[in-house]
């Protein structure tokens, strides 16, 4: 079974484009398009828009990132008609960290970001794929079953995805389960608290030894995914590109 990747780009937080070609290059063979974050971390980053341009530039698919966090109605609307026009007919919906600041209007939620956007969708006239993420150890909340694509949250755990896709048969959507890869124990001891991720025995302890230490269980994992029941995968292979792209030629 061929496996699907949507490749998550680390977005540069100085005014310099290089990173993202660099990355691109890498991960072009393996992957069918790539995902552009909206300031993930709530630390400023190069744009998603201007990102979304140079990946556009270089022939590829994009999926953009619109987090709820700081963006009002009228942003919303703003950043759609931004996308659209460079091509991009793809976005995942996120909340994004707890803002400190509020937008003038309230932050959006992602239920309201997802009727909006569909609202605009239909006025413009205009194909757009919605994506909304789901964590493996919960039910999808029927409201975003109307969603065009699932994203499973990462896990190292192949039982939790199983169990969630035979918990979710009736799903009409696709599904793309994360895979994160760790790239320091910091990180990984940062990611796991954070998102509640589950990983696997003596990663963290390796991690202290080897930089690199992440990267075979997150291939090993993404690779044993073909069979649970998910249609591809969101790698998030961070400043570890290189290594997980070389590992990955040839197996997808």
């Amino acid at each position: 079974m061929t496996l699907e990747i949507t490749a998550e780009l680390d977005v540069p937080h100085r005014p310099d484009l290089d990173p993202i070609g660099r990355q691109l290059d890498a991960l072009a063979p393996v992957a069918a398009r790539f995902l552009v974050p909206d300031n993930a971390t709530g630390r400023a980053a190069v744009a998603g828009l201007v990102v979304a341009a140079e990946v556009r530039r270089r022939g590829h698919e994009v999926v953009a990132v619109l987090n709820a966090r700081d963006r009002n109605t009228l942003g919303l609307r703003r950043d759609l008609l931004g996308l659209l026009a460079l091509g991009v007919h793809e976005v995942l919906l996120l909340r994004g960290d707890r803002p400190d600041q509020l937008a003038e209007d309230g932050p959006l939620t992602v239920g309201a970001m997802l009727r909006e956007a569909r609202a605009f969708a239909a006025e413009q006239e205009v194909d757009l794929r919605i994506g909304v993420v789901a964590a493996p150890g919960r039910d999808l909340p029927a409201w975003k079953r109307d969603a065009d694509v699932v994203w499973l949250a990462p896990t190292f755990s192949l039982a939790a995805v199983s169990d969630w896709r035979a918990r979710h048969a009736d799903l009409v959507p696709p599904v793309r389960a994360g895979v994160l890869v760790p790239t320091g124990p910091r990180m990984a001891r940062g990611v796991a608290e954070g998102m509640d991720l589950d990983l696997p025995d003596h990663l963290v302890e390796a991690l202290e030894d080897d930089a690199d230490a992440g990267v075979d269980p997150a291939v090993e994992h993404a690779l044993a995914l073909r069979d649970a029941g998910v249609d591809g995968i969101h790698l998030v292979p961070v400043s570890r590109y290189r290594e997980v792209a070389a590992r990955l030629a040839g197996l997808v």
